[in-house]
Order: structure tokens, then C-alpha cells, then sequence
């Protein structure tokens, strides 16, 4: 992830170094328009810029999910992004706008502007009757843009209405796309900023066409029908196993979306390991609206679509574990312990399963497979004691120094033990953990 995020401030600091390239006299000259035009560019070629990123991090490709390390990391960075992008974009639309209304109000001179290239042949010869309506259209999509980004960042609308609002930040973009090409500087055209500018555009436009046809995941959906399910009432979680003919398999930890008719794709981890038969299991907690009333829309034989697998929460470590499950977070952990019962020595293990509501059935399967798979489990019943610490883990664990830890459980749980830790000196580049939130 650090490295992605490397990769990411390298490209925003090229985009700098050409533009500066193509502004050789800014630095020698105190004239505020020329400043304010150069800076105008500027900020809109990186608001551009970290948005076509942004896009191009929604697909779920996988060469994406390969770089950032998981999907998960790859929509937290989507996240960041996006946020970043609107912030330099509000910095772009301030630079254009308060000028403008300084000069209206008679505090700054009205600047002169020169006649520009007079080539009736050239292509900026078409491109400039069209600056005026660029300039409109991508005033639009900027406040646009930015209430898409408020409302998907605030949460007040429910999941299937959260990625209409993504696909509509894909017209958003398109139509901010148009306002940068045609408004870059005729002077920066000999630049090599123009040509990165244009390219990061068209990745940008194209991953935003690539949602608007949905397109995104479908190389990976499956048909899958409901084998069975239950629910489990102490825990509130339906405990669904799916029959997927088509499925190529996965790895223990990793987690799949799942359509349910008339609804959007939810994800979910996958509870079971890969056995090859087809049979994906999966445990629900009830969490919202749509997870709440799901054990009353479930029939055995319903035909459900599966995407998947994503994420990169594996366990691909030979070195001692530690595992730390919060709550409906024990579903990555039962699958590995499916998988533990088919490896030659596999790695030392203790599994913390942490919860406030502890259901019998569920223990009883957690211990009878710790106890085939050679793996110590210990039960923490929150609604008793308070939450796992540093300072117990440090107590009970007696090699924890040299155990990887991997985690899975809510995000606040997740901050608060990674800032024990590190506090007692534990390596954090140790601590694996599923972010799972993916809006």
C-alpha cells in the first residue's frame, strides 16, 4: 500500500515538474493574472489527475487489486482520492472565481487579455469557440461532482442508492474531462504536461464509460442458488451456503458480492474454504436494513450472482499467527481453519474471537475445528469484559514479538490495538488487517 501511494505522490509530483516546465517566466514575474492563470492550470490538471486515479481504482481490475494489495486497500485509496481531488477542485473553482468578482467589484483592475494565435488553419482555431461552453459545463459538474462526494461521504443514503451516485460522478467526470481538455493553455501545447495531462484524462474517461455500462466485475460474476442457509438468532447472523457450478475457486479469507434480486451487490467474507465442489459459504450479519430482513427473503434453490473473489487477507505466512476476530470478522478465520485440516505443518496459531454476542452453535463449530486444526481459541465475551488489549495479548502471548497478526473486525477496534501495540514496540508491518469498508 505504501508503495502505491509512492507510486501515486511520484506521478502528482511529475505533473508539477512539467508544469513547471511550461511556465519558465512565472517565478521572474509579479503580475497576479499570470500567477493566477498558471495556478489555475496547475490545480486543475491535478484535480483531473487524482480524479481519473480515483476512477480508474473503482473497476476492481486486477492488476489493481494486485498493486494496492487487496480491494479493500484499493477503495480506501479510491476513498482518500476522491476526497483530495474535490479538495483541489474547490481550490481550482476559488482561483477562477474570487478574481473574477474582485474585478467586478472594482478592487483589481480588469486584465488585459492578448488576441492569442490568429491561425484560421490551426486546431486551436476550432478548439477556442468552445472554451466558453467548457467553461459552463465544467461548472456544473463541479458542484455536481462535489454534492456526489458530500452525500457518499456523509452516508445518509442506503447502499443501492449510493452507487447510482457513483455512476452519476461518472457523467460528473466525463463532463469535467471536456472543461480540461479544451481549457489547457494553447502556450502549454508544446509541453510534454499537455500530453500527460491528456493521457491521465482518457484513463480516466474510459475507466468512467467502463462503470456507466456496468461493466465493473463482470468477468468475475457467477449464477450461484441458495444449497441452504439458517440463522443463527444469539448473533443475529444467516449463515448461507451457496451452490456455485462455475466457480474457480478462492482463498481462505478473501471475500465475494453477492446480488440478491432487486438489490445491488453487497460483500461479503467468505466463511468457507475452497474445496472445489462449487460450495461458497457465507455468514451475514444483520447490520442494516437490507441484512436485517434477509432471512425472510432466502428459499433454498433462489438464483443469486456471485462476484468474486477479491481481497488479499490470505494468510500466505509460514511465520508463527496471531488471529483477532471482532464479532461477524470470525467469518475470514473459520475458512482458514477449514483450510488448516488439508495443509502439511502448517504455522503456529492462536485465534482471540471477540464478540458481545456469543452463539452456542457457532462456538461449538470454532472449537471443534481449533481443536482438529491445531490452533488455540480464545473466547473474549464483550458483554462481560472489556475489549481485547495490548497489555493481555502481551500477557498471554508469549512469543508475540515474533507472530504476524491478522485481523478482521470493525475499523475502531482495529486503531485503538494497532496504537497498543505499537506502544509495547510491536512491528506494526506485521499487523495485517481487513479494511471491508468499501463506501
Amino acid at each position: 500500500m505504501r508503495k502505491t501511494t509512492a507510486t501515486i505522490m511520484l506521478l502528482l509530483a511529475a505533473i508539477s515538474g512539467l508544469w513547471l516546465q511550461a511556465e519558465p517566466n512565472l517565478f521572474s514575474s509579479d503580475n497576479f493574472f499570470q500567477w493566477r492563470s498558471a495556478l489555475i492550470q496547475y490545480s486543475g490538471m491535478l484535480a483531473v489527475g487524482l480524479m481519473s486515479i480515483t476512477m480508474l481504482l473503482a473497476l476492481r481490475l486486477p492488476f489493481i487489486e494486485w498493486l494496492t494489495k487487496g480491494l479493500d486497500k484499493s477503495y480506501r485509496l479510491h476513498k482518500h482520492l476522491g476526497i483530495a481531488s474535490v479538495l483541489v477542485a474547490v481550490v481550482h473553482w476559488l482561483l477562477a472565481i474570487i478574481p473574477k468578482q474582485l474585478v467586478r467589484a472594482g478592487i483589481l483592475d480588469k486584465p488585459v487579455k492578448g488576441a492569442g494565435p490568429n491561425n484560421s488553419d490551426s486546431l486551436y482555431a476550432l478548439v477556442r469557440p468552445l472554451r466558453g461552453l467548457a467553461e459552463q459545463v465544467g461548472e456544473v459538474a463541479f458542484y455536481s461532482f462535489v454534492v456526489l462526494a458530500i452525500v457518499a461521504l456523509v452516508g445518509v443514503i442506503r447502499y443501492k442508492g449510493f452507487r447510482y451516485s457513483h455512476k452519476l460522478m461518472s457523467l460528473a467526470f466525463l463532463a469535467i474531462a471536456f472543461h480540461s481538455v479544451i481549457l489547457i493553455k494553447h502556450s502549454y501545447w508544446p509541453y510534454p504536461i499537455t500530453y500527460a495531462c491528456l493521457a491521465l484524462i482518457w484513463v480516466g474517461s474510459v475507466a468512467a464509460v467502463y462503470s456507466l455500462f456496468g461493466r465493473i466485475g463482470k468477468t468475475k460474476q457467477h449464477t450461484a442458488t441458495v444449497a441452504n442457509f439458517r440463522f443463527l438468532p444469539q448473533d443475529k447472523v444467516v449463515d448461507l451456503r451457496l451452490s456455485v457450478p462455475n466457480w474457480h475457486g478462492h482463498n481462505s479469507g478473501q471475500f465475494a458480492f453477492i446480488g440478491f434480486p432487486g438489490e445491488e451487490p453487497h460483500p461479503f467474507t467468505i466463511a468457507s474454504t475452497n474445496t472445489g465442489t462449487g460450495h461458497v459459504r457465507f455468514l451475514i450479519k444483520e447490520l442494516g436494513d437490507f441484512t436485517a430482513n434477509l432471512k425472510n427473503r432466502l428459499n433454498i434453490g433462489q438464483e443469486l450472482k456471485v462476484e468474486g473473489p477479491y481481497g488479499n487477507f490470505d494468510f500466505n505466512d509460514s511465520a508463527p499467527q496471531l488471529w483477532i476476530a471482532g464479532g461477524i470478522g470470525i467469518a475470514a478465520f473459520t475458512a482458514i481453519l477449514q483450510q488448516r485440516q488439508t495443509m502439511n505443518n502448517p504455522p503456529k496459531a492462536t485465534l482471540y474471537y471477540c464478540s458481545e454476542t456469543l452463539e452456542p452453535k457457532l462456538i461449538e463449530e470454532l472449537q471443534q475445528l481449533s481443536s482438529s486444526s491445531q490452533v488455540e481459541l480464545r473466547i473474549i465475551d464483550n458483554s462481560r469484559q472489556a475489549l481485547l488489549s495490548a497489555e493481555q495479548l502481551v500477557n498471554e502471548v508469549e512469543d508475540l514479538m515474533q507472530r504476524k497478526i491478522w485481523f478482521c473486525g470493525p475499523f475502531a477496534f482495529s486503531s485503538s490495538l494497532q496504537q497498543q501495540l505499537a506502544h509495547f514496540g510491536y512491528p506494526l508491518k506485521h499487523f495485517h488487517s481487513e479494511l471491508f469498508e468499501l463506501r
